[in-house]
C-alpha cells in the first residue's frame, strides 16, 4: 500500500514539477504535438496497407476469367478489356457480350445491360458528366456499387457492345469472375512499397520533432534527477516522475494523431485533398485494430524515450561543482564528416555503372543524402564556436554586452547551436529532394507536350487497322463532321533514314494547310510547311526535314495501297472536333479498328500518370517539411529559454532591455541564417546526381528559393519570439543567495 501511494505521489509530484518547470507549458504542447504526429505517420501505415488490401481483394474478385486459363469450363461471353482517358488519366473499361443467360455477375452488379448500354462507375459517371459526355459508350442503365470498385473514386465501366461494335477478333471467350485479368485502378496505382517509401517524407521529421520534444526543458529535468538519485532514488522512481510529467499530454496525442483515421471509419469513405483519391472507410475498418495500435505504439514510444533518455549524471561529473564549458568530439568529427559525406555522395554512386547497379546508387545516394543531413547541422555549429571568440572580441570594443554573452556562449556549446540549427538543414535538403523526386518528365513526354503547346487539338492523327476494307474507310471519311479535311500519309515501301513520307490528298485538303496541288509528287522542306504538318511529321517518320506532296484522294481505292495513318485538320485552322470524331468510330465501327489522338498523346498520358504518382511525394513531403518547421520553432523556443534564464541578471547590470534583443540576434537569427545559407549550398550539390536537363528533372531555384525565404521569416520570428521570452523572465527574476 505504501508503495502504491509513494507511486501516486511521485505520479502527481511529476504533473506538478512540469506545471511549475520554466518552458513546461511548452514541452507538454509540444510532447502533445509529437505524439499526434507520429500516430498520425503510423495509422497512415495502416491505412496504407489496408487500402491496397481491399484494392488487391476486390480486383481479383472481379476478375475476368479467360476460357484458356480454364479450358474445362463452358464459355458464358466475350471479353475485351479496354482502355480510355479522360482529362489526361486513363481508366479502364470493360467490354462484355453475355453468350449464356447463366452468366454469373461481378460484384457490384445486379443485373446486366443489353446491347448499347452500359454500367458507370459513380466517378466516372459524374467525369462524363462534367465533359458533356454522358452517353459515351451508350445508354447509362445504373451504376455499379463500390463492393465491385478497387476504391471509392475509380472511373470504371462494364459496355455490352452494340452489334456493328463487336468485333470478335479482339473479343475473346471468358468463364466467369474472379481471381482473373487485372483491371482497373490496380493498373494505374503506384505499388504499395513506393507510397510506404513515401511517407518516410513525413516519418523523419517526426521522429526529429519527438527527440525536439523529449529533450525540451532538460536543463531542469536533469538537475531533478541528479536531486531523485542523491535522495536514493531509483530508475523506478525517476521513470515515476517522467511519466507523471508526460502522461497526459501523451495520451492526449496520440487520440488526437488517429482521430482522422476514427472518423473516416464513422463518417464514410473520405477524398484526399489534393491527391483526389478517395480512400475506403471499409477498408480502414476492416483494419480497425491496426489503427487503435498505431496509437497505443505511438504512446509507447513516447513514454519511453521520455522514461529513458533523462539518466543520473555519472559520479566523476557530478562531484565537480566548477561551471566548464564542454565541447563534444562528436560535434566536430561529424563536422569534418559533412564534406567528405558530399562528396561521395555526389561523386560515389556516378562511378557505377547505372545499368548494373541502378538499385545500389539509388541506396548508396539515398543513405548519403540522410548522412548529410544529420552531419550539416554539426558544421554549421563548428564554424559559429570558431567564430563565437572573436565575436567576444568584437563586442568589447563596440560595448554589445549580448554580442559578448552569446559568443562566448556559441563558443562553450556547439552542440545547442547544432540542435538549433538542425531543422533548418532538414527542411531545405528534404525540401529539394522532394521536388526531384516529383519532376520525373521523360524526353519523349516533354517532347509530347511540346507538340501540344504548339498545336494543341488542331490536329489528329487518325490510325487505321488492316480490319477495314477500302470501302468501309472511304465511308468513314465521308461522314466526318463539316469542315474537317483529312489526309493520307504513306511512308516509303523501304523506309531508310533518308526516305521521307508522301503527304496525299484533294487540292481542298492540301489548301488547308498551305500546300499546292499537283498530281506529281514534290518535295516541300518543313520549314515552310503548316505547323500541324510538321509536328504530326515528327511522331510518324524518321525523316522531318521535307516530305513529299501529291493531289490524290485521300480515300484508298482496292488496288491502291492503303494508308498507314490520316491527318485530319480544319479547313479554318481552329481546333478539330476531337469528341464528336472518337464517337463517331466508337459508334460506326468495330472496337479497336480505327484510333484517333493528338500527336504523341500517348507519352502525355503516361507523363501525367507519373505526376501523379509524384503528388504522393508532394503530399507527404509538404506537411513533413511544415512539421521541421515546427520542430525548428519549439527547438530554437527551448533553447533559449534555458539561455535566457542566464540572461536575466544582465537586466540589473546594464539597466536595458535591448541587451535581449542583441542576445538573441546573435544566439538564435545569426546561425539560423548561416544554416539556411550552407544547407541551400548543400542542397544544391545534392541534386546534381538526379538533376537531366534532357529529362526535363531539374532542381527548381523558386521552390528552393521561396522555402530558404520561409525558414528565414521563421528566423526572424524565432528572434523576436525568444527576444521577448527573455524579457519576461527579466521582469520575473529575482537574486537568491546560494
Amino acid at each position: 500500500m505504501k508503495r502504491r501511494s509513494l507511486a501516486w505521489q511521485l505520479l502527481r509530484m511529476g504533473r506538478a514539477a512540469g506545471r511549475r518547470v520554466g518552458g513546461g507549458q511548452v514541452r507538454a504542447v509540444a510532447l502533445l504535438l509529437a505524439t499526434a504526429v507520429l500516430a498520425l505517420c503510423l495509422s497512415a501505415v495502416a491505412a496504407t496497407f489496408a487500402a491496397y488490401d481491399g484494392i488487391d481483394r476486390r480486383t481479383a474478385d472481379r476478375g475476368v476469367q479467360y476460357h484458356d486459363a480454364h479450358p474445362d469450363e463452358p464459355t458464358v461471353a466475350l471479353a475485351n478489356p479496354d482502355f480510355d482517358d479522360l482529362g489526361g488519366r486513363q481508366f479502364s473499361l470493360v467490354y462484355i457480350r453475355p453468350q449464356s443467360p447463366s452468366m454469373p455477375l461481378p460484384p457490384g452488379v445486379d443485373h446486366w445491360p443489353g446491347p448499347g448500354e452500359v454500367l458507370l462507375s459513380p466517378a466516372l459517371a459524374r467525369a462524363l458528366d462534367s465533359a458533356g459526355t454522358p452517353d459515351r459508350y451508350g445508354r447509362t442503365i445504373g451504376e455499379i456499387r463500390v463492393e465491385g470498385l478497387a476504391s471509392p473514386g475509380e472511373r470504371y465501366a462494364y459496355v455490352n457492345p452494340t452489334d456493328r461494335q463487336l468485333n470478335e477478333k479482339r473479343f475473346l471467350p471468358i468463364v466467369g469472375f474472379g481471381d482473373g485479368a487485372v483491371t482497373g485502378d490496380k493498373m494505374f496505382i503506384a505499388d504499395r512499397g513506393r507510397l510506404l517509401t513515401a511517407l518516410y517524407l513525413i516519418l523523419l521529421p517526426a521522429a526529429v520533432l519527438i527527440l525536439v520534444a523529449v529533450r525540451m526543458g532538460s536543463a531542469e529535468r536533469d538537475r531533478r534527477t541528479a536531486l531523485v538519485s542523491a535522495l536514493g532514488g531509483g530508475r523506478q522512481h525517476r521513470a515515476l516522475l517522467n511519466l507523471g510529467e508526460a502522461a497526459l499530454p501523451v495520451t492526449a496525442g496520440a487520440g488526437l494523431g488517429i482521430l482522422p483515421a476514427l472518423g473516416a471509419m464513422a463518417y464514410g469513405d473520405v477524398r484526399l485533398p489534393w491527391i483526389n483519391y478517395w480512400l475506403s472507410s471499409v477498408d480502414l475498418r476492416r483494419w480497425w485494430e491496426a489503427i487503435a495500435t498505431a496509437g497505443i505504439a505511438a504512446a509507447a514510444v513516447l513514454l519511453v524515450l521520455v522514461c529513458f533518455v533523462h539518466r543520473p549524471a555519472k559520479r566523476r561529473k557530478a562531484r565537480s561543482t566548477r561551471l566548464a564549458a564542454h565541447r563534444s568530439r562528436l560535434v566536430q568529427w561529424a563536422a569534418l564528416a559533412c564534406p567528405v559525406l558530399i562528396f561521395a555522395t555526389v561523386w560515389g554512386p556516378a562511378t557505377l555503372d547505372p545499368e548494373e547497379y541502378s538499385s545500389l546508387r539509388m541506396q548508396l545516394y539515398n543513405t548519403g543524402v540522410v548522412a548529410v543531413m544529420a552531419t550539416l547541422p554539426c558544421t554549421v555549429a563548428v564554424g559559429a564556436a570558431a567564430l563565437g571568440p572573436r565575436l567576444a572580441r568584437w563586442s568589447r570594443r563596440t560595448g554589445d554586452t549580448g554580442a559578448l554573452v552569446s559568443g562566448r556562449h556559441t563558443a562553450a556549446h556547439p552542440g545547442v547551436t547544432a540542435r538549433l540549427v538542425a531543422g533548418i538543414g532538414i527542411a531545405l535538403i528534404l525540401v529539394s529532394q522532394v521536388q526531384l523526386k516529383n519532376a520525373q518528365f521523360g524526353e519523349n513526354a516533354r517532347a509530347a507536350q511540346a507538340t501540344a503547346d504548339r498545336v494543341g487539338d488542331r490536329v489528329l492523327l487518325m490510325k487505321v487497322t488492316d480490319q477495314l476494307t477500302p470501302n468501309q474507310v472511304g465511308s468513314l471519311l465521308d461522314r466526318l463532321p463539316t469542315g474537317v479535311e483529312t489526309l493520307a500519309i504513306y511512308r516509303p515501301e523501304r523506309p531508310s533514314s533518308s526516305a521521307a513520307a508522301r503527304i496525299q490528298g484533294p487540292c481542298q485538303a492540301l489548301r488547308a494547310v498551305r500546300l499546292t496541288c499537283s498530281s506529281q509528287p514534290q518535295t516541300v522542306s518543313s520549314r515552310t510547311a503548316d505547323q500541324r504538318l510538321v509536328e504530326t511529321l515528327r511522331w510518324i517518320s524518321p525523316v522531318v526535314d521535307h516530305f513529299e506532296v501529291r493531289q490524290a484522294a485521300a480515300q484508298p481505292v482496292q488496288s491502291a495501297r492503303a494508308p498507314e495513318k490520316y491527318v485530319l485538320v480544319s479547313a479554318d485552322g481552329k481546333a478539330v472536333p476531337q469528341e464528336e470524331i472518337k464517337q463517331l468510330l466508337r459508334n460506326t465501327l468495330p472496337l479497336g479498328a480505327v484510333t484517333a489522338e493528338t500527336p504523341g498523346s500517348g507519352w502525355l498520358v503516361g507523363a501525367k500518370e507519373t505526376v501523379a504518382h509524384g503528388r504522393w511525394v508532394l503530399f507527404f513531403g509538404v506537411p513533413g517539411v511544415l512539421i521541421v518547421a515546427l520542430a525548428v520553432a519549439l527547438a530554437n523556443l527551448a533553447e533559449f529559454m534555458g539561455f535566457s534564464r542566464n540572461l536575466a541578471p544582465l537586466s540589473v547590470l546594464t539597466g536595458r532591455r535591448k541587451v535581449y534583443y542583441s542576445a538573441a540576434a546573435w544566439a538564435l537569427l545569426v546561425p539560423l541564417l548561416a544554416a539556411i545559407v550552407t544547407s541551400g549550398i548543400a542542397a544544391t550539390w545534392l541534386a546534381a546526381p538526379q538533376e537531366r536537363a534532357a529529362d526535363g528533372i531539374e532542381l527548381s531555384g523558386s521552390i528552393l528559393g521561396v522555402t530558404a525565404a520561409a525558414l528565414a521569416v521563421l528566423a526572424v520570428l524565432t528572434w523576436w519570439w525568444g527576444a521577448r521570452a527573455a524579457i519576461r523572465r527579466s521582469v520575473q527574476w529575482r537574486p537568491y543567495g546560494e
